[in-house]
């Protein structure tokens, strides 16, 4: 793959100590959140990751009105050290940037000339808008990222009604919003890699029509990559893949097939879900229809099933041709030093039962939506682990991920015996390692992760039938 990018989303998805008591997206700038990201930056730098794209260095859901007060001086500085520490390691830090929306709240709550019936996207037909959206590009390219990423789609759009009977199809609308912005930050800064991201351009069941698709092959000529991430399902379906792909002039990609979506509130080694195969193959598939990008969603590293997943992505964008075990097994020689090959060979087992145990069982998509009924699950999609992640900023504990639909009860006990043999694989091994601070946190997370899908099935057996 040629962009090789970490994904972060927002800056304390990689986190490396929990947040309880915040809510999301946390856009904090600590010593913390600067430490989790320049130490995911050197994981991503050993494993092949040439981009690192993150979302919330200067603000998440909105902007102060005079903008330039949503960096104070420890803000700054720790944004600089951020961008020193890349450059290092040979990272591109790629700004996450809102299109008329993320980020335009205040904004929106201020000026009424920007406002439209959605409260979280500035009005399109208005050019009071467009004269906000250039005041935070050129703050924001002050500080000379290598590059930005566009996303237009995330809150929805205006839907006034200008704005429908001007761009009424959904596609429309953001592609014209988006190369808008693509053409002034050229402009300004030429050279610099710009994405466009296509999440909720178009109904998740039927993905992009023949008009999207040609106006996503007009688009192309003014950004560096189309990434159709892939939430509940892809919009360019895999048939269909290569014959789009070759009609681009930029590169085109996706967010890896599935990702686990990390819980900000809860402890780092709560839960247990590699997915090497599942990415690996869908990576590989990819390349072959043309796909040059991949937008691969990071977490923190602490936990020991991130990791593996962190390191495996880059290594296998590095080289698509590799046997995904192999790289596996790869990984697992650098990170756990065994001293054994019955602990490798262990080691290299848990990682993969682990992904098998889990989503071998999920009934359908990780939404519960859209993919129910088909033979192939799991499909493209995001996974929630729970936890209290939501845009609502609730507080319950509720690790969603053992729940329907994700598992049922056949699941949960299938889920369970196979963690069971995780564990009992690490125990035979914990001192036939040489990173033992590593594997004990392995050996932590697998339990914690037991433990939470006992308690599930327990209170689903003991709680009173309607």
């Amino acid at each position: 793959m040629e962009d090789r990018i970490g994904f972060g989303a927002w800056i304390n998805d990689v986190r490396l100590e929990a947040m309880p008591f915040a809510y999301w997206p946390p856009d904090l700038l600590d010593e913390v959140a600067e430490r989790s990201l320049i130490e995911t930056m050197r994981l991503q730098a050993a494993s092949g990751y040439n981009m690192f794209d993150v979302f919330g260095l200067f603000a998440a859901w909105g902007w102060p009105v005079d903008i330039v007060s949503a960096v104070d001086r420890e803000r700054d500085a720790r944004v600089r050290r951020i961008q020193k520490a890349a450059r290092e390691l040979g990272i591109k830090l790629i700004y996450g940037l809102g299109v008329y929306s993320w980020g335009f709240d205040k904004i929106i709550q201020h000026d009424p000339a920007v406002k439209g019936p959605n409260i979280h996207a500035m009005c399109a037909s208005r050019e009071e808008s467009w004269g906000w959206q250039k005041k935070i590009i050129d703050f924001i390219l002050k500080y000379d990222f290598d590059g930005y990423h566009l996303e237009a789609s995330d809150l929805g759009r205006c839907t006034c009604e200008q704005c429908l009977k001007t761009w009424p199809v959904l596609a429309t609308y953001y592609n014209h919003i988006t190369a808008k912005c693509a053409d002034y930050i050229r402009k300004q800064a030429p050279g610099k890699y710009i994405s466009a991201i296509t999440i909720s351009w178009a109904d998740w069941n039927t993905g992009f029509t023949a008009e999207d698709k040609q106006n996503l092959i007009t688009l192309s000529n003014q950004v560096d990559s189309i990434l159709d991430q892939g939430h509940h399902g892809l919009f360019v379906k895999e048939p269909d893949r290569k014959a789009f792909v070759d009609q681009l002039h930029c590169k085109f990609g996706t967010s890896g097939g599935f990702w686990v979506y990390p819980p900000f509130r809860c402890h780092r080694e709560r839960w247990f879900l590699p997915y090497t195969r599942k990415t690996g193959e869908h990576i590989q598939r990819l390349y072959a229809d043309g796909g040059r990008s991949v937008l691969y969603y990071q977490g923190p590293i602490n936990n020991p099933g991130v990791e593996v997943n962190v390191a495996f992505g880059g290594k296998i964008m590095s080289d698509v041709s590799r046997d995904v075990t192999d790289v596996l097994s790869e990984i697992i020689e650098e990170l756990y030093q065994p001293k054994t090959q019955e602990a490798h060979r262990l080691l290299v087992q848990t990682f993969q039962l682990g992904e098998e145990a889990y989503l071998s069982n999920m009934n359908y998509d990780a939404d519960g939506i859209h993919l129910k009924g088909q033979s192939t699950y799991p499909g493209p999609g995001e996974l929630h682990i729970g936890f209290g992640v939501s845009l609502a900023g609730a507080t319950s504990a509720v690790p969603v991920y053992l729940y329907e639909p994700n598992l049922n009860d056949q699941g949960r006990a299938a889920y369970a015996k196979g963690l069971e043999a995780c564990l009992g694989h690490v125990s035979k091994i914990e001192h036939q390692v040489g990173a033992v601070e590593r594997v004990q946190r392995l050996k932590n997370s697998i339990y914690h992760a037991l433990d939470d899908v006992l308690n599930v099935a327990y209170a689903r057996e003991t709680m009173p039938k309607p």
